[in-house]
């Protein structure tokens, strides 16, 4: 019996085609082939273009693609090497002259008896860009109307051990702001769909001018390449006081202004209520005190509960902060965020410190992932995390 059943399976063995071609016929529909057999087919090879294409759209999102370095060389030299359209735009016929000479005959004279007609007034041109905007953001915004402003933050490399003349910046990004926090997830600078998306400015936030929000919320993905906001984790890892101390300054420029900001925590936190014995921290929400000085506490003291440094920056509601906001992926359904604080006028960013937080609080699934003991303290309000 056992003889036969190996004769059987041989002769079946010894039946297919093992050529190219053969394993081609096994796999594409083929002349001959039942219904049942191309429908079989088409949807192996279905499988497989469905299985490719995530794999690729899975690398693409975690590594980004030459075309994303590319075009942030190229929005980068925009940006950081200016030229003034507006100033290409006024031609000196747009601005004639009005010679005070009298016996000019080709320049009008201008006096009560003859006042100067409209035709002969200066013509002053129309700018397209927002009044009062930096010259460093003109070609950005013929580009796409929706920037806001410009993150760098100066040391932290994509690669710190490429050579001196090969160092990239890890965040040094044009930042934009959609009708809602979904677009520019998904999004380019072109508008185009890219699932690594951009930097943008929460939708609710007003990010410049004399109505800027109290705290703009920016968020950027982690990706594994290290760009976008995939070094802000270093302030977690380092887990040293000297790295947050040499890498504390974060360059801001609205369309308006260059701003610096001073980091005084980081912090992370939970997005789902079952996975904290605290009550959620939804610091997005937070985009405007309104003079209302609880809800600057129940936000700060939030910040300071789970800050993972202690620092003698004072901060209070008069002033202005930046919430940079990514995906903590050593954990689900976490958030890692840092927060700066607007630099004061004369302010010396070299004069404060940092030391290492022991009291830090983490989500609790933090402690149960990793088997530990569940600290027990009174929550954000409690003394310790109050300023001295």
């Amino acid at each position: 019996m056992s003889m036969l059943n190996e004769a059987r399976r041989g002769s079946i063995t010894d039946d297919r085609d093992r050529s190219f071609m053969g394993r081609v016929r096994e796999i594409v529909p083929w002349k001959g082939d039942d219904i049942k057999e191309i429908i079989r087919k088409l949807v192996y090879i279905t499988a497989i273009g469905v299985l490719v294409y995530s794999a690729y759209d899975a690398y693409i999102f975690k590594f980004g693609s030459k075309s994303m370095i590319d075009d942030q060389h190229m929005l980068s030299e925009l940006y950081n090497n200016p030229t003034s359209s507006t100033a290409e735009d006024q031609t000196p016929s747009a601005q004639p002259a009005v010679s005070t000479a009298p016996d000019s005959p080709d320049s009008p004279v201008v006096s009560e008896n003859n006042p100067a007609s409209p035709d002969t007034e200066a013509e002053q041109p129309v700018s397209k860009y927002p009044a009062g905007m930096l010259p460093n953001f003109e070609k950005l915004y013929d580009i796409n109307p929706d920037i806001v402003g410009w993150i760098r933050i100066d040391g932290l490399y994509v690669d710190e051990d490429a050579p001196e003349d090969k160092l990239e910046l890890a965040v040094d990004y044009p930042v934009f702001q959609g009708e809602d926090n979904d677009f520019y997830l998904e999004h380019d600078f072109s508008k185009a769909e890219a699932n690594y998306g951009s930097i943008y400015a929460d939708y609710r936030a007003t990010v410049a001018g004399e109505n800027r929000s109290d705290n703009v919320t920016l968020y950027g993905h982690d990706m594994a390449s290290g760009r976008y906001f995939a070094k802000l984790h270093e302030y977690n890892k380092k887990s040293s006081a000297s790295f947050v101390r040499e890498h504390r300054l974060v360059n801001f420029s609205t369309l308006f202004e260059q701003d610096q900001y001073i980091i005084f925590a980081c912090y992370l936190v939970s997005v789902n209520e079952k996975d904290d014995n605290q009550p959620i921290f939804r610091y997005h929400n937070v985009i405007d005190f309104g003079g209302d000085l609880a809800k600057f506490d129940y936000w700060y003291k939030n910040v300071m509960y789970r800050n993972y440094y202690i620092t003698d920056i004072d901060c209070d509601i008069n002033d202005q902060y930046l919430s940079l906001s990514t995906c903590a992926y050593e954990m689900s359904d976490t958030r890692f965020v840092v927060v700066a604080r607007k630099l004061r006028e004369g302010e010396d960013p070299s004069v404060y410190s940092y030391r290492t937080n022991p009291k830090k609080h983490l989500p609790e699934k933090y402690y149960t992932a990793f088997g530990l003991e569940m600290p027990k303290d009174d929550g954000p309000d409690y003394e310790y995390y109050i300023p001295e």
